[in-house]
């Protein structure tokens, strides 16, 4: 019988080392996900060319061995949590009131290993295959928010390794306290002006309603290539490179001054000047609809359940490309791109998820 996917698993652990992959199943985390493209590549040599064997090629070698691919899932706390630290380098347990966990940037990222559980052996072990990814960094993390939709991430990983195990190592649970789908009608995006510094302080009438959609995409451009010559065709290491945070967003147009402003670089102007707009962004995600008093680190925030769950991401310095206002039937609405710069103090994107914990 066919094998089906809803019986596999996906999970996360880090490591202590690169070249060190973990070995103990109590330290994998597992991540709800509605699919994966984490495939490995024998990537062959083909003898093409060759002149003395007719029209057909005759042999072929293995090349440089490879695994990559994403993990996508419907985003929770648990999800962003479980990613954001391999993508932005440092995890900090903030102990609150309330407890969070602080993600920022670091040149150096973390390694992990991920266990991909396909199938099951009830029927048959035939039917169960299990793979080990060591050796694994987080190269980019999209994270989505539609209205009328749910939000999203996508992970793509990248691994120097990868083996078949016997039977997986982690015994996936997913807590109810990070678990809760986050999704447009507990959104909030705030915009101001640029600081040129993470500190920046948002009020109520910094709020923007004018979003249908907003997506933060950090890619740390990761150099898998470094195979050596040497008694092996694995990758000898993996690279961060130049890291790259932008803000995705389709905008309902309702405000000329806006247009002025990301495309004339300021609001008042009539022409472009010789500078971009430096904008500022807040972008949380809760499983409640949030006040304007509150923040994702409110004690007792008005109308949370429970279990106050919340994905938060302060963008403070981000050059707009422009808006391009286009005549279209209907409403007006503008797909439009900027990207994130570091400021004079602090870091070029912080994430804060909450429950502290969600994750590792």
């Amino acid at each position: 019988m066919s094998v089906t996917g809803q019986v596999g698993h996906v999970a996360l652990a880090k490591q202590t080392a690169f070249g060190t992959p973990n070995t103990t199943g109590a330290n994998y985390k597992a991540v709800k996900i509605t699919g994966d493209s984490l495939v490995a590549a024998n990537n062959p040599l083909v003898a093409e060319g060759e002149i003395g064997t007719g029209r057909d090629v005759s042999q072929s070698v293995p090349g440089g061995f490879s695994a990559a691919g994403a993990i996508n899932g419907n985003l929770t706390a648990r999800s962003a949590a479980a990613f954001l630290e391999g993508a932005l380098g440092v995890l900090t347990a903030v102990t609150g009131p309330p407890p969070v966990d602080d993600f920022t940037v670091a040149d150096v990222l973390p390694v992990y290993t991920v266990e991909k559980k396909v199938g099951t052996a009830v029927r048959s072990v035939n039917e169960l295959l299990t793979l080990r990814y060591s050796d694994t960094m987080i190269n980019t993390l999209n994270i989505s928010a539609t209205s009328g939709g749910l939000s999203t991430y996508s992970a793509g990983l990248v691994a120097a390794g990868e083996n078949y195990i016997a039977a997986p190592l982690a015994t996936p649970s997913y807590p109810s306290t990070s678990g809760d789908l986050l999704v447009f009608h507990g959104g909030r995006i705030r915009t101001k002006d640029s600081t040129d510094a993470e500190a920046v302080t948002y009020a109520a009438l910094d709020n923007d309603s004018t979003f249908q959609s907003l997506e933060v995409v950090i890619n740390n451009n990761v150099a898998a290539d470094e195979y050596t010559i040497r008694p092996s065709r694995f990758l000898r290491s993996l690279t961060e490179g130049i890291r790259s945070v932008e803000v995705n967003a389709t905008i309902v147009f309702e405000d000329f001054a806006e247009y002025q402003r990301q495309t004339y670089g300021a609001s008042g102007r009539t022409a472009p000047g010789y500078n971009l707009y430096m904008g500022a962004v807040e972008f949380l995600l809760a499983n409640w609809q949030i006040v304007d008093a509150d923040t994702v680190t409110t004690t007792a925030p008005t109308g949370a359940p429970a279990n106050p769950q919340a994905v938060s991401f302060n963008i403070p310095k981000l050059a707009f490309t422009g808006l391009p206002v286009a005549l279209t039937t209907g409403r007006i609405a503008v797909s439009t791109t900027a990207r994130a710069l570091k400021p004079a103090t602090g870091n070029i994107i912080k994430g804060v998820v909450r429950p502290s914990g969600a994750a590792f």
